[in-house]
């Protein structure tokens, strides 16, 4: 993958975050605020916890720090994985902003 490709998977990324963030305030009736900067989109919850995503450009990889734990994700067969465990990145998104709403 080069560059190019990488800004134009992020940035996909980064709009479906956006998107799922929205459903599941409704869904859970709670706010979720985050913010976009650039390359880093800040969530915070009600509870005041945070998951902070960000690209990084020179390893072609997002990663996600949550609650739980940081998480490095490479882009394989269409889809983001943990290097680590092998989770794609919307389970593992899914599993963090869950446990930050529940506590």
């Amino acid at each position: 993958m080069n560059l190019n490709q990488f800004h134009q998977l992020a940035e996909q990324l980064f709009s479906n975050i956006e998107q799922q963030l929205d459903a599941f305030s409704q869904q859970y009736d709670t706010d979720i605020d985050y913010e976009t900067h650039g390359n880093v989109i800040s969530i915070t919850f009600e509870n005041h916890s945070k998951i902070i995503i960000n690209t990084q450009e020179p390893l072609l990889q997002i990663w996600m720090a949550s609650r739980q734990q940081g998480y490095h994700f490479d882009f394989k067969d269409g889809i983001w994985v943990c290097n680590r465990c092998g989770l794609t990145f919307q389970q593992l998104f899914n599993q963090s902003v869950q446990d930050q709403i529940a506590n």
